[in-house]
């Protein structure tokens, strides 16, 4: 917490920036506090140390199980792969919502390649693939569908596995 304090203070005399109290998260691993002993464990030390006086305004979310750093989830395996599935439902959702709003095939391959594979692209790319992989696989089916129904005219169904 010393590093933060002295990385605010040097942002806003240097750059004239306030640290973003939003995205500020604290990260405590391990089994041995949850999220309320740890969230009070760092309001106890803001409180108690002089030095960390500017901190003390910040409502800095506090989190046992983990937390997102540039979009990448950092934490414990259930934590991690709930993120993902969530994030994965969200892409999911708005695929459907894709689908029944374009009627231009190329312009649904574009949004579908260039902005909703990305998405997951990122997270695959970012996170270890055992926590990932039950998520992307509904993943994969939901993207290929609208695909394929518009590219043939929804004949696709009627097509054999040989």
């Amino acid at each position: 917490m010393a590093l933060v304090v002295k990385l605010k203070l040097i942002l806003k005399q240097d750059l004239d920036l306030d640290l973003d109290v939003p995205k500020f998260n604290c990260y405590v691993p391990g089994n041995h506090l949850d999220d309320d002993q740890a969230r009070a464990l760092f309001k106890d030390t803001l409180a108690s140390r002089q030095s960390f006086s500017d901190l003390a305004a910040m409502d800095a979310g506090v989190s046992t199980k983990g937390l997102r750093v540039a979009g990448v989830p950092i934490g414990d395996d259930a934590w991690v792969t709930k993120f993902v599935a969530e994030k994965v439902e969200a892409v999911i959702l708005d695929v459907g919502k894709i689908d029944h709003v374009l009627t231009d095939d190329m312009i649904l391959y574009h949004m579908m390649r260039f902005c909703q594979n990305t998405r997951p692209g990122f997270l695959a790319r970012n996170t270890p693939m055992p926590l990932i992989s039950d998520s992307f696989g509904s993943l994969d089916a939901v993207n290929l569908e609208p695909m394929c129904t518009k590219g043939t005219g929804g004949t696709h169904t009627d097509w054999t596995h040989q």
